[in-house]
């Protein structure tokens, strides 16, 4: 019976090696959102931390209870007050809404989705969601 070659034993070794690292550093950061067909994305936790973004530069805390202002990079979007936003809470029940346009709760900022979340009975309550303008 042959014996396989030493040599044949450690090219496996490297290229299982090689492959491995490549598929635990990966090209993509833990900021990237998985979102092909849209021009902007965010998933923002309910404290307002940005869990995974696509052309969203940041998120910040508006005036009231689940008020969230969602910047989306000028790039991305000409016009954002014409164009089609689509936002859902995560993993709660309530209610969301997502305004284009510049709106006071955000002070009148351009370029920025106003999001307002609350619970089940209307009341304004911090929620996490996802919003995405496409």
């Amino acid at each position: 019976m042959m014996q396989p070659r030493v040599t044949s034993r450690v090219l496996a070794l490297a290229l299982g090696a090689v492959t491995s690292l490549t598929v635990l550093s990966g090209t993509a950061s833990a900021a990237d959102i998985d979102a092909p067909y849209a021009r902007a994305a965010a998933k923002v936790s309910a404290d307002a931390k940005l869990l995974g973004t696509k052309n969203v530069q940041s998120v910040t805390r508006g005036t009231g209870t689940g008020v969230y202002c969602v910047k989306v990079a000028p790039k991305a979007v000409n016009n954002l007050a014409s164009a089609a936003i689509i936002a859902t809470l995560n993993n709660f029940r309530g209610e969301i809404t997502a305004i284009g346009a510049p709106h006071s709760y955000c002070g009148n900022n351009a370029n920025t989705i106003t999001v307002i979340t609350s619970d089940s009975s209307g009341k304004g309550a911090d929620r996490p969601f996802t919003v995405a303008v496409l």
